[in-house]
């Protein structure tokens, strides 16, 4: 039986909204990380694009039936396809604009292992007796984020008053979800579900299930404070709070980046905690 511990969802930047969300619905969860604007206007007439696209994706999730994940992040592409293209009718939209999120989503099967699919770069950690399994994000994106940061002029600078890494960003976001590209990410092509990568855990039980977006990841894929094992560890022990403000205190010592080079200061940072027995 899968069922929820807790969960924390913290904003990167208090001023403004989170473009995190997570679900937890019977047998199966999500964690969904809205990628950030790179216009000041939103198109979607809410606080952001991407906060509006991970609450799309988290309503049609939430209105899911058990059954293919392929399917249900397709179901959720298509909303939200169909609601920009409403939103935005006659608007000239860039391929740079149009809304993403990462999305990582997991349930328990009929045989009791559990099954996932990603977009992005979430992340899951499961502890169990035999040790850490992980699945989620791909390959060398947190190297890939560092370099760019680190290699931009006016680093001391907001993400989008730096001139070069805005254009770098926007050229990326625009060759995502494009058929013969290699990235995809959640968005508003249905095909979307076809690239999403999908795995299986088989966990001996009691175990338990850490799944995050890339802002709480960071504890271990940025600032390598811990190993998977010992992070699900200790949220089991002292909890996802202090966590949380153990992931901030990292952040606030390096506000500058020059240790850990990134574009924000600090990330929306989301993570849910299962139990499987």
């Amino acid at each position: 039986m899968l069922t929820f511990v807790e969960a924390i969802s913290l904003a990167g930047d208090r001023a403004k909204q989170n473009d995190d969300t997570l679900g937890f619905q019977q047998k199966s969860a999500w964690v969904i990380d809205g990628a950030t604007d790179l216009s000041e206007t939103p198109l979607a007439r809410t606080a952001s694009d991407a906060s509006w696209i991970a609450q799309v994706a988290n309503t049609s999730l939430n209105a899911w039936t058990y059954g293919d994940l392929r399917e249900a992040i397709r179901a959720a592409s298509e909303t939200a396809a169909s609601a920009f293209s409403y939103l935005t009718r006659g608007q000239n939209v860039e391929r740079w604009q149009l809304p993403i999120a990462s999305m990582l989503m997991l349930a328990e099967n009929e045989r009791g292992a559990i099954e996932g699919i990603d977009l992005g770069d979430c992340r899951v950690f499961a502890l169990d007796a035999n040790g850490v399994q992980t699945a989620g994000g791909h390959e060398g994106g947190v190297d890939d984020e560092m370099k760019l940061a680190a290699s931009q002029p006016d680093a001391d600078k907001p993400l989008l008053k730096r001139k070069a890494a805005l254009t770098t960003l926007k050229s990326n976001r625009a060759a995502m979800n494009q058929e013969g590209g290699q990235r995809w990410t959640f968005g508003l092509q249905p095909a979307c579900a076809d690239h999403a990568r999908s795995w299986t855990l088989t966990l001996k039980r009691p175990a338990h299930l850490l799944l995050m977006t890339d802002g709480f990841a960071a504890l271990t894929d940025r600032y390598k404070a811990y190993e998977p094992a010992a992070l699900v560890k200790a949220v089991i022990n002292v909890g996802l709070q202090e966590l949380g403000r153990e992931l901030r205190a990292i952040e606030m010592a390096d506000a500058s980046g020059s240790r850990h080079p990134r574009f924000k200061q600090s990330d929306d940072a989301t993570a849910i905690l299962l139990r499987l027995t």
